[in-house]
């Protein structure tokens, strides 16, 4: 068995109380009453021993945060506190322990595709993912990524067990809700932002419910297309829509070039109807003002306007002859001062 005794570098070798102390100490230590240990130590150097480990364990509890950084420290499993970027410092190991995440960092989940696999490989478990049927029973194969960041840390940490898989899970039914109320037409259109910022909008909420800790930033829908078993007979109905759409469109075409036309010949018509109704109405007036002004002149001289209005329908009928008739049996009407006085 081996045996240390230990020797004051100031001892000039006459100090023998200080053998004989160590010696009776050596007796009477814990190691001298185990024989089976390979050898016994001295005090003292088990308490630098002690020193420097318990020194390290305190040292121990120095951490940084970065920037963009955050964390939670918990003592025996229970949040106390947020650190700040820098040096912080937290009681050692187990009483505390620091948890950092990178709160700025913008996470992506991946649904109905991985980028790490070849996209052309038909894996049923990403087929039946991105598998969705839509408001008007048509079925589409739906591509999407989320793009999130943390915002709360302990909430984050501490409010679910899997935080990720509980992004990926709500933005699944919250997109299979949003797509079975709309239709294949829209899906494959132009209208992709809008349902985009749709399930932005109700993944967000739900989210919140939950108190995830969460906000996601932005909801892109990539790959949107009919499965590939039945995408021929997609594109020949597409086809076929858009044959209808052509028709119905040169038939409001040509409903756009007749409909006015005809309104406007029938207005015109219209008009000239007017004005003809206007014309024989003026004339009618005319006519009957006329009748009335002889009526008075015949009431007056009864003789002289019947013999006036002989000769003037006379005169109309035989202008168009060319013989001339005379009447010796008609008198002389002398067209003297009296007579045009008399008119």
């Amino acid at each position: 068995m081996l045996n240390f005794s230990f020797k004051s570098p100031w001892d000039d070798g006459d100090n023998v109380k200080n053998d004989d102390f160590f010696k009776k100490f050596n007796q009477k230590s814990f190691f001298s009453k185990h024989p089976k240990f390979p050898f016994q130590l001295n005090n003292c150097i088990l308490f630098i021993v002690a020193g420097i480990v318990f020194a390290m364990w305190c040292f121990s509890g120095f951490y940084q945060v970065r920037e963009g950084e955050e964390a939670v420290v918990t003592r025996f499993g229970r949040a106390v506190r947020k650190s700040t970027p820098g040096l912080n410092y937290h009681l050692p190991f187990p009483i505390e322990v620091v948890l950092i995440e990178q709160v700025n960092k913008s996470r992506r989940t991946e649904i109905g595709y991985r980028s790490s696999i070849d996209n052309g490989s038909r894996n049923p478990k990403l087929t039946q993912e991105s598998t969705m049927l839509t408001g008007d029973e048509n079925i589409v194969e739906l591509n999407c990524d989320v793009i999130w960041h943390i915002s709360d840390l302990e909430a984050y940490l501490f409010n679910l067990a899997n935080p990720e898989d509980v992004v990926k899970s709500t933005t699944q039914s919250v997109i299979r809700e949003v797509i079975a109320c709309t239709s294949i037409s829209a899906i494959l259109s132009d209208r992709k932002q809008e349902i985009s910022e749709q399930i932005q909008e109700l993944t967000q909420s739900i989210l919140n419910e939950y108190h995830v800790g969460v906000h996601v930033d932005k909801i892109q829908l990539l790959r949107a297309e009919p499965p590939a078993e039945v995408i021929d007979a997609y594109r020949d109905v597409q086809t076929a829509k858009a044959d209808k759409e052509k028709e119905i469109n040169q038939a409001h075409a040509y409903s756009n070039n007749v409909l006015p036309r005809s309104r406007g010949e029938a207005a015109k018509l219209l008009e000239e109807a007017q004005a003809y109704k206007q014309e024989i109405t003026d004339k009618a007036k005319g006519d009957v003002a006329r009748y009335k002004a002889v009526y008075s002149e015949y009431v007056l001289n009864k003789q002289v306007t019947r013999d006036r209005l002989y000769l003037g329908v006379m005169e109309k009928i035989l202008a168009a002859g060319q013989k001339v008739v005379t009447n010796s049996v008609l008198p002389h009407m002398p067209l003297g001062p009296e007579y045009k006085n008399a008119n």
